[in-house]
């Protein structure tokens, strides 16, 4: 593969630790979701913020949150009431294809069909205005015949009429060319100079081409480039108003390398309903390949005072890419229960693999609760 086209973190602080042997993770414990081959864990998507150890690093620091009372109510989401939490302020958005612009080229190398500068555009719709717009993506992608599975890059444009956000994309598509993973970090100019965006994104293609149907979801933050607060959104967002944005920071408790016991997380997030302690397991599907990537399954639980989220075996698989990096990309969605009971938890995590988890090694964690349909 051609690795110069695709592209990693923007910064130190986007590396992001997890362990590769993700085939001696089977726990058999009880426990919810399976960190995808360490990573997308999903969740969420990961990525370090201000006071966060530059997703790679390792940080003991724990994040106090607020105290999660008893038949605590489902917080309708406004853009206003999105709450910050160590200078991540967490933002959830659609997207729908536009137009398909056209150009770009495709060869066959060996196995892999290389498409090169295809250009596509979307119709972002967010909690934050300052995200809603026109998305335009141009993407490399590099697809295996043999699975469908492929690495995908790029560059990305959003626009509206406060300014323009612009930056880069990495992603990867799991063993039969439907799931497909994103994640992208956009910096802002205009009305929104000196922020900066990440996000993780997540669709499936059955097969019959990007087509308008397909919405893509995302979930994320908007952070300072200084570390200073985030200002507040300028007003109400798009997306559906029972979708509460959320992102926090998971520290690890203990790791399950040995097959014994459990993966064990300390999840501490701006909503403290997904606050509490995360116990996962994962599984690889398959072997891996040549070059290192692999897909997996996960599972996990989230456990409070108040209730529980449970996330069964995910139905789609998740993604870590080839080495040296290792980029993974996790998606899954998790049931509530006790005080929850009539919510669902839509997570990402994504993250770099430079080494193998130690406790104390952070993580971002980003999703959105929404009421169970």
């Amino acid at each position: 593969m051609a690795s110069d086209i695709f592209y990693g973190p923007t910064r130190a602080k986007d590396t992001l630790v997890a362990p590769r042997r993700v085939a001696a993770m089977r726990s058999h414990a009880t426990i919810g979701s399976r960190l995808a081959g360490a990573l997308c864990l999903l969740l969420a998507a990961a990525l370090g913020a201000a006071g966060v150890s530059a997703c790679g690093g390792s940080s003991t620091e724990s994040v106090s949150p607020a105290a999660v009372v008893s038949g605590t109510p489902v917080a309708l989401a406004t853009p206003a009431a999105a709450q910050e939490v160590r200078g991540m302020l967490p933002v959830v958005f659609t997207q729908s294809l536009i137009k398909k612009n056209g150009g770009g080229s495709s060869k066959t190398v060996g196995d892999v069909v290389q498409m090169r500068h295809v250009m596509w555009t979307y119709r972002n719709e967010s909690s934050d205005p300052r995200l809603n717009g026109r998305w335009v993506v141009v993407f490399n992608v590099d697809q295996r015949q043999a699975d469908m599975s492929g690495r995908l890059g790029g560059t990305i444009r959003l626009s509206n009429q406060g300014g323009t956000w612009v930056g880069k994309c990495t992603g990867g598509i799991a063993t039969g060319g439907a799931a497909h993973h994103l994640y992208a970090t956009l910096k802002g100019t205009g009305d929104y100079a000196g922020l900066v965006s990440h996000s993780s994104g997540w669709f499936v293609e059955a097969g019959e081409g990007f087509t308008p149907d397909i919405q893509i979801v995302n979930a994320g933050w908007i952070e300072t480039a200084d570390g200073s607060p985030v200002p507040p959104a300028p007003g109400p967002g798009s997306t559906p108003s029972n979708w509460t944005p959320v992102v926090g920071v998971a520290t690890t408790v203990q790791t399950n390398y040995d097959g014994f016991g459990a993966w064990v997380w300390d999840l501490q997030q701006s909503d403290p309903r997904l606050s509490g302690r995360l116990e996962g397991d994962v599984e690889e599907i398959g072997n891996a390949r040549p070059d290192g990537s692999i897909d997996y399954l996960a599972e996990s639980t989230v456990t409070n005072p108040d209730g529980a989220w449970e996330s069964l075996v995910s139905a789609d698989p998740m993604v870590r890419g080839p080495g040296p990096g290792y980029e993974h990309f996790m998606y899954w969605t998790s049931t509530g229960s006790g005080a929850y009971a009539g919510l669902t938890y839509h997570g990402f995590w994504r993250f770099m693999e430079p080494h193998d988890f130690v406790p104390g090694d952070t993580f971002v964690y980003t999703g959105w609760i929404e009421e169970t349909k």
